[in-house]
């Protein structure tokens, strides 16, 4: 297909997720509720295409954009200062468009202790948190993190859906197929030497409380280096020089060989959780309804992960599921 095909056909498929997201929110359905509907609400041909326009990214790849796929929902109001704050029936059209979408490609879920539980999360930044390591940060990047790492259930693709970005606020990408390690760095990065725990974003005081498990860095899937990776929250399991010095090199490599994506409105960013690693880069928020907003929602796929993480508790951090 030439590019004027591919902008054609994602243009009438936009105007259908809209149609079908239109017709589900006047009936009262809303993101967190849709999927029981959603197979109704688009024809079979429909949402065929619709999954091959929005594939995840390759094996390897870590991550790829659709362009202006949500544009044509239109303006979904000022960015409010804090997430708790969105006016989620304004909303209601491009969040369930975006679930809709999600759930082509795996199960869709969220969390009972962050943002109240709902399926949509809404990433913009919030006065108080300019410094912290959360998605409502601004003045401080955001650093590298696989998310919801400290769990083993995380999500393996991650949907970033952008409603508004007018200062070209770039999301970093870095993969691990893209890093320079030695075999003795991987070897020593596939041991489970230590913890990550749950982010300041859940609503949960006692999760320091619970028995630390160790955890590895990095492991191999078909062939190709996977990694879960949060320095913000890790702790490391006792002294060990030979492992640093791996993990050091590691985060070296992930500045390195790291690239930026600069999302417009209406654009999609799908990461691949278990090969890509992102973050954002410094900015400073006005507050003033204009700021970065994107919708965020996750992914589990029918995927193989390291069998030792089955034995993990996750903190008890529990799954919604849409």
């Amino acid at each position: 297909m030439t590019l004027l095909d591919i902008e054609t056909e994602r243009d009438e498929l936009a105007r259908e997720l809209v149609h079908a997201a239109s017709v589900l929110a006047a009936d009262g359905v809303t993101a967190d509720s849709v999927l029981a509907r959603a197979a109704a609400a688009l024809p079979a041909q429909t949402r065929a295409r619709l999954t091959r326009l929005t594939h995840p990214p390759r094996p390897g790849a870590g991550y790829r954009v659709v362009k202006g796929l949500f544009a044509a929902f239109g303006e979904q109001g000022p960015t409010a200062t804090h997430w708790k704050d969105v006016d989620r029936e304004r909303t209601a059209r491009f969040d369930i468009g975006l679930t809709i979408v999600a759930a082509l490609h795996g199960e869709v879920f969220g969390w009972e202790n962050q943002q109240d539980g709902h399926i949509v999360h809404n990433i913009l930044p919030a006065p108080g948190y300019e410094t912290v390591q959360v998605g409502g940060s601004s003045i401080a990047p955001l650093t590298w993190h696989t998310e919801d790492a400290f769990h083993p259930d995380r999500a393996d693709f991650l949907l970033l859906a952008c409603v508004r970005n007018p200062d070209g606020v770039g999301s970093r990408i870095a993969t691990a197929g893209a890093v320079e390690l030695s075999d003795e760095h991987v070897a020593e990065l596939s041991e489970p030497k230590l913890v990550i725990f749950p982010d300041a974003s859940y609503e949960d005081d006692v999760a320091d409380c619970r028995t630390s498990q160790g955890m590895a860095t990095l492991w191999h899937r078909d062939g190709r280096l996977c990694l879960r990776y949060d320095p913000t929250y890790t702790r490391m399991l006792g002294q060990d020089d030979g492992f640093q010095q791996a993990y050091d090199r590691l985060g070296r490599q992930l500045d390195e060989t790291s690239f930026v994506v600069e999302l417009e409105q209406g654009d999609l960013l799908i990461i691949d959780n278990d090969v890509a690693v992102h973050g954002r880069g410094s900015f400073r928020a006005r507050y003033d309804g204009t700021d970065r907003w994107l919708k965020r929602v996750l992914v589990r796929a029918p995927r193989a992960r390291p069998e030792s993480e089955r034995r993990e508790h996750g903190f008890g951090q529990a799954q919604v599921r849409a």
